[in-house]
């Protein structure tokens, strides 16, 4: 099966089409998830304040009135700063380069998230071999990978990938900055790979 990814510059939104190979929408995930035999017991916890203020500032601007979010967040083994699918000039790097090397090198192992993402809506975390069928889905489910921080926790980088349906689907990396105490999504001058369907 073949998704189409695209590749960007956020802040000229010029979009060029690729083709991945992927089966549905899960994101890269045919190889970027642990195997189901990895027990969801075996896994550390996740904890980190900022990470579950990052996946409830993605969550309140996808607009749904409940959740479900797959409680093992997304990882490949084999991912690497230049791999990961963010490419940018010397500016950039200057600034996120360090995000980067840090969301890949967390994203290279999974974590199991808890319930501490701080929204009102409802949401329920569900083990990845328990999400529902394509099917059965009305508002999608999401996955989230680890985040990666720069040293001041000021610039962060997060996977998040929903899953609408057999042809429905989109995921990539989301770019958020601190500022006055408070997360929000920015726009980067980078070539990022996105995942849609």
């Amino acid at each position: 099966m073949k998704l189409f990814a695209y590749l960007f510059r956020s802040d000229i939104l010029k979009l060029s089409l690729s083709l991945l190979i992927v089966p549905g929408l899960a994101p890269a995930c045919a190889n970027r998830q642990l195997s189901t035999a990895n027990l969801e017991s075996s896994l550390q916890p996740y904890v980190d304040r900022d990470a579950y203020l990052i996946y409830a500032v993605l969550l309140e601007s996808a607009k749904q009135s409940s959740f479900i979010i797959q409680s093992e967040t997304d990882s490949w083994s084999g991912v690497t700063p230049d791999n990961v699918g963010i490419k940018g000039d010397r500016n950039f790097q200057k600034v996120w380069g360090v995000v980067i090397k840090d969301f890949a090198n967390k994203y290279k192992q999974s974590k199991l998230l808890t319930r501490d993402i701080p929204i009102e809506l409802p949401y329920e975390l569900v083990p990845r071999e328990k999400m529902p069928a394509t099917s059965q889905l009305t508002g999608g489910n999401y996955s989230f990978s680890s985040v990666g921080f720069d040293p001041g926790r000021t610039h962060a980088i997060v996977d998040m990938n929903h899953l609408c349906g057999v042809l429905c689907g989109d995921g990539g990396p989301h770019f958020l900055e601190k500022t006055n105490g408070k997360w929000r999504e920015v726009s980067v001058n980078a070539e990022v790979e996105v995942r849609a369907s």
